[in-house]
């Protein structure tokens, strides 16, 4: 039996939730000659250094050669190319080339808890964008005599109790880590060849303004980018996914420590450290590293009561304040011009008209005002008296809660605290270009 035909066969019958068969299939193995004799079950590979082999349930259990199968390398490969017809695959509708971690991914993560109800995905897969896809969609369960309502699979509602099993199955992945991502890998331990060359290159072409903010964080970005030239194509790449891995950890272990303002916070000029934490440590930039670390600490204990005090100040000053359904009518509100960073912030709130205020219920009514500039009502201007909001001011959403206003705006002292806290952690310095426009309005 060749891989193609044996893999799909063992998904359909389940093996997917089966650990010890995914690791089997997906990897080396080293176990003891009879193991499959103490533990046999349908489908199980068993790995010799002549060939893959399986327990064929077709054949009354018997050993089976997968016939294509190199026994130098493990039975099957994520990578792996394979072309699927429609139906051959419980949620796949049309035809589709993709790989063998694709189809495993699919199985685990959707077809597992809501059979042919969610279509079949490709490519690099979204688990916040995947799950608001279901999210969507879900619904409470059934009561004791309800009957499932009907419709196509793509339409059809998800229950909770699927939701559950969806949430269980994206844990149990985490599981597979040391198969497709690993973080140890020649290049990961290593800088990239070449790279004190280059860094010194550009250091020199730059070297009498070191101390501005702007040219190290456009020497940070080239480094940055030869770093992550070096490591495509590497086993790593899986495991380096977050902007973080490369513009902090990375970037201060193997390419430049980089910029250190100190215990002032400067934004106009700071103290270039230029050693890599790998090279070892600049005895010379000693007190800036300690300057760093204390600044760091200090936000991190003393200043982060700033905004835990401004939290309970502000739940107490609005801890009265509730949302009144009716419509304050004001015709003031926040003039906001509409563009792809800012749609997703309308609906749910009402925009100024002439006849009054036209709600928006979703993204697709929103995009009527992409490209223009609109008058939003917002609680800035809310006119209700004692400290009050209407509903129309604060937006659909929060006016679901009407008691919730305190927490709501009890936020504004957790945004705070939250920045003081992460200055404890390893920050990048960057340029951003702003349009001052968007800024503003």
């Amino acid at each position: 039996m060749d891989k193609r035909t044996y893999f799909l066969k063992a998904l359909g019958a389940d093996e997917y939730r089966r650990r010890a068969w995914i690791i089997s299939a997906f990897s080396l193995i080293r176990e003891a000659p009879e193991a499959y004799k103490t533990h046999p079950y349908p489908w199980r590979i068993v790995q010799t250094p002549s060939g893959h082999f399986f327990l064929n349930p077709e054949d009354g259990n018997a050993l089976t050669l997968i016939e294509d199968a190199d026994p130098a390398l493990p039975p099957l490969s994520r990578a792996d190319r394979i072309t699927l017809k429609a139906g051959e695959v419980p949620n796949l509708f049309e035809d589709v080339e993709t790989n063998y971690g694709n189809v495993l991914f699919n199985y685990v993560a959707l077809i597992y808890p809501f059979g042919n109800r969610v279509a079949f995905k490709t490519g690099r897969i979204a688990a916040g964008k995947l799950e608001e896809e279901i999210l969507k969609r879900a619904i409470s369960d059934l009561k004791p005599g309800q009957e499932p309502l009907g419709g196509s699979p793509d339409t059809q509602p998800i229950y909770m109790h699927e939701y559950v099993k969806f949430a269980d199955a994206m844990f149990a992945l985490g599981g597979f880590t040391q198969l497709w991502v690993p973080a140890v890998t020649r290049k990961t331990m290593v800088a990239p060849p070449g790279l004190i060359e280059l860094r010194n290159k550009l250091l020199e072409e730059n070297k009498e303004r070191l101390s501005d903010p702007a040219v190290i964080a456009n020497i940070s970005k080239q480094l940055i980018a030869f770093d992550k030239e070096y490591m495509k194509g590497d086993e790593g790449e899986g495991f380096l996914i977050t902007k973080k891995a490369y513009d902090v950890v990375r970037s201060k272990l193997f390419l430049m420590h980089g910029a250190e303002a100190g215990m002032g916070d400067s934004t106009t000029n700071v103290d270039l450290i230029k050693n890599s934490l790998s090279e070892g440590w600049d005895l010379s930039k000693f007190p800036a590293m300690n300057n760093s670390l204390r600044a760091g600490s200090f936000n991190r204990g003393a200043e982060t009561m700033l905004g835990g005090e401004l939290v309970k100040w502000l739940l107490r000053a609005a801890s009265n304040a509730v949302v009144a359904t009716e419509d304050c009518g004001t015709r003031l509100g926040d003039l906001q011009f509409v563009d792809k960073t800012n749609i997703h912030k309308l609906p749910g709130f009402s925009i100024v008209t002439p006849e009054g205020h036209q709600p928006i219920a979703n993204i697709e009514e929103a995009g009527a005002y992409l490209g223009k500039t609109v008058l939003r009502r917002s609680p800035m201007f809310c006119q209700l008296p004692k400290g009050d909001y209407c509903s129309v001011c604060v937006g659909s959403r929060l006016a679901m809660s009407p008691t919730a206003l305190g927490a709501a705006i009890a936020e504004y002292g957790s945004t705070f605290m939250l920045l003081f806290m992460k200055a404890m952690h390893g920050k990048s310095l960057e340029v951003a270009k702003m349009d001052y426009q968007t800024a503003l309005f």
